[in-house]
């Protein structure tokens, strides 16, 4: 027995260290003789260095360096000499425990490789967190190991399950990560990466409407930019201090937030700065800019990313183009220290642009916003920054100087009080209706913003294969795409690649198009982007929707900035939100669905007849309402409530549901954004009935939804939008 304990006590300690060194830990897994690991672990198949141990299988033999096949040689030495790099760096930047009582002086880290144990051994690419709840570890496949940087992401993990190992933050209780940040975890790793090895930036973000720290595959790995902002202005120590010092329920820029002793108007600021340095990726450090400038400029530029730029840059949507007024629709709205960069198109450079900004405060009681403008050189750098605003309501103006080659505004969803990631109530996990966002509006002299420019300077680097125009609205059509003359394309939306195109169907807005088969009376517009698969009957995709390899049909609703791929939807069924539907078999043709999924889970919708008033549906936000006078006259006053749902319009009605308080209206209006009443109808009031509001002869656009008494006394305002 004595024996026994003792060759157990060897596997796990190794034979040849000294008691000076840290000892090398083999897993439990696999010291146990009954796994794929066990059966194929030895000592001549393991390489050691200071601070780490590698566990390879039998399938490239005791030297790897010398295995036939180049996908899973590697040298053994070459990656724990990086790897010791690694963690001497990771050292400086103050992430490793070095307190006497941290198992990682008493334990090497671990390294297994993956795809070298055969047939039922494990495979994958990388992965990494702890063996044993003892010492860090992570998996890896050779390929992985070449360049550091993703080991280098890895071993974060690794340093990440220490936090918790070694108990460093006893404030958290028995959680291992932040309990409400999504994936900080991925973030914080491609930081830390990044750090390291600031060649690996990239400029990949299809939103920031919200900071990114959401719970889903899309959003979380290429978040890390608010991270460089801490890291330059607080120092590298204040980014792991939000891993050794976070508490429970914490969001990490509430821990932020604390640790700095801000206020909440201090805050807003110092994120503000945040979202200006997005426009040119102002970060000198390290030369990120410089690297997260190239990224863009080669994303937008070449085959595998320019489909997605017309995320790169935020598009407004018009309340009216002829007096220049738009607005930042909810789906699209900055969320807390989310934000929007919006390129401005000057028409006289010798005249101030001027944007008159309205915050629409009515739509929760947190709303508020920083806002300024950015200029950029012609070499892509940031020139200079206007003043930073804080009010509900101004009117701002910039000239331009010779250096200017480009302007932008840029809008902070800024909260007045405090983050809002309760996770009771409103936290990243569920969908954007229990999220607060903060919609603004603008009127803009001497200036247009993006999208709405002339339609040869929207997004050229779409249009690199060759085109004409289509004769029934002016629309881009690759030479490669059949379009019929019946089908309406608006003068900037482009349809690419091998797409066909027939029937009455519609192609409006800013919408891209390619290698689509879109038939019957559907449409897609705004700034929807659609990539293969079928389109047809009356079936809509609008708003900011990327869609992928669908077949969609009926009155499917596809808007937001939701995410759909390989799916089948038909019938009723509407996607809205920051929705990701992906399955390969997925299936649905009725309910309506906000909550965000998971990518790697790959889940079907629940496909359940839910409505605008499920649950999960209904917004904690209150509808934004726009007024019908100039921004320079008194806002209309409103009081009570009114209900009106869905929004948009379907089938061109709407339930219209007011308050019992709203006793002695007699009349329902609609108003257009001019100030003109386009409908009136009698009031049901004193019901707690809804009732029905035909809107099917009014134009697509929004409108006022006025509640007043016989003598034309306001008593209630909402707003519907019709599409």
């Amino acid at each position: 027995m004595m024996y026994l304990l003792l060759l157990a006590a060897s596997i796990i300690a190794g034979t040849t260290l000294s008691a000076q060194q840290k000892r090398a830990y083999i897993p439990a897994y696999i010291r146990d003789t009954t796994t794929v690991e066990g059966r194929q672990f030895t000592w001549s198949k393991t390489a050691q260095s200071k601070n780490f141990l590698m566990i390879w299988g039998d399938t490239v033999g005791t030297d790897p360096s010398m295995f036939p096949n180049p996908d899973l040689r590697f040298d053994p030495k070459q990656v724990l000499d990086t790897m010791e790099y690694v963690y001497d760096r990771c050292m400086e930047m103050g992430m490793i425990n070095t307190s006497p009582a941290s198992k990682a002086n008493l334990y090497k880290y671990v390294i297994v490789m993956y795809n070298t144990y055969g047939k039922g051994g494990p495979e994958g690419w990388a992965n990494g967190w702890a063996v044993d709840d003892s010492i860090g570890a992570f998996w890896v496949h050779p390929g992985a190991t070449r360049d550091g940087g993703v080991i280098a992401h890895e071993f974060t993990h690794s340093l990440q399950a220490m936090f918790h190992i070694d108990n460093q933050n006893p404030q958290r209780g028995n959680k291992a990560i932040y309990d409400n940040d999504g994936l900080f975890y991925e973030t914080h790793a491609n930081f830390v990466r990044n750090a390291i090895y600031p060649q690996a930036v990239s400029s990949d973000i299809d939103a920031h409407h919200y900071l990114m720290l959401e719970p889903d595959w899309k959003f979380n790995y290429e978040g890390y930019h608010f991270l460089f902002h801490i890291h330059s202005t607080k120092g590298l120590d204040m980014v792991s201090r939000l891993w050794t010092e976070w508490k429970p329920l914490e969001y990490p820029l509430q821990t932020l937030r604390r640790l700095t002793k801000m206020t909440q108007s201090e805050f807003n600021d110092y994120m503000f700065d945040y979202a200006c340095n997005a426009v040119t990726w102002n970060y000198p450090m390290k030369s990120w800019g410089s690297y997260l400038r190239n990224s863009r400029r080669d994303r937008l530029n070449a085959d595998w990313g320019r489909i997605f730029a017309q995320r790169t840059y935020d598009v407004l949507r018009a309340i009216d183009t002829n007096q220049r007024r738009y607005y930042s629709d909810p789906y699209n709205a900055p969320q807390d220290y989310g934000y929007n960069v919006v390129p401005l198109y000057v028409d006289d450079r010798t005249k101030p642009v001027v944007v008159q900004f309205i915050g629409h405060t009515e739509v929760n009681d947190h709303a508020g916003w920083r806002y300024g403008f950015v200029t950029e050189r012609a070499d892509g750098t940031e020139n200079r920054r206007g003043t930073l605003h804080a009010d509900p309501r101004k009117t701002i103006d910039i000239t331009l100087t010779s250096d200017d080659a480009k302007l932008y505004l840029v809008v902070l969803g800024a909260p007045t009080d405090s983050m809002h990631a309760n996770p009771a109530v409103n936290n990243t996990w569920n969908g954007n209706p229990k999220r607060y966002h903060y919609p603004y509006e603008v009127r803009l002299t001497n200036a247009l913003p993006e999208g709405y420019q002339n339609p040869e300077l929207v997004r050229p680097q779409l249009r690199k294969a060759p085109g004409k125009r289509h004769p029934n609205g002016g629309g881009w059509i690759d030479d490669r795409s059949k379009v019929d003359a019946s089908v309406y394309v608006g003068p900037r939306a482009i349809v690419a690649g091998a797409s066909t195109i027939t029937g009455n169907a519609r192609i409006d807005g800013h919408a891209y198009v390619q290698d689509a088969i879109i038939s019957g009376k559907a449409r897609v517009t705004d700034n929807a982007f659609v990539l293969g698969g079928t389109l047809t009957d009356s079936a809509v995709i609008k708003d900011q929707c990327f869609a992928q390899n669908n077949r969609i049909g009926g009155k499917a609703l596809l808007g937001g900035c939701s995410q759909v791929f390989n799916y089948k939807l038909g019938g009723t069924v509407r996607i809205f939100g920051d929705l990701v539907v992906y399955n390969e078999t997925g299936e649905c043709n009725t309910g309506e669905y906000h909550v965000l999924t998971q990518y790697y889970r790959n889940e079907l919708l629940p496909c359940d007849n839910r409505d605008s008033t499920h649950p999960e549906n209904v917004s904690v936000n209150r509808p934004l309402v726009f007024e019908t006078t100039s921004v320079n006259e008194q806002e209309l006053p409103h009081s009570g409530n009114i209900t009106v749902a869905p929004q948009p319009a379907v089938d061109g009605t709407v339930t219209v549901q007011l308050g019992a308080e709203l006793t002695d209206v007699k009349y329902i209006s609609l108003v257009d954004v001019q100030g003109s009443t386009v409908l009136i109808v009698p009031a049901q009031t004193g019901s707690a009935t809804p009732f029905t509001l035909d809107v099917s002869s009014l134009a697509a656009g929004r409108y006022a939804v006025l509640a007043t008494t016989s003598n034309g006394t306001l008593r209630g305002t909402s707003s519907v939008v019709i599409q």
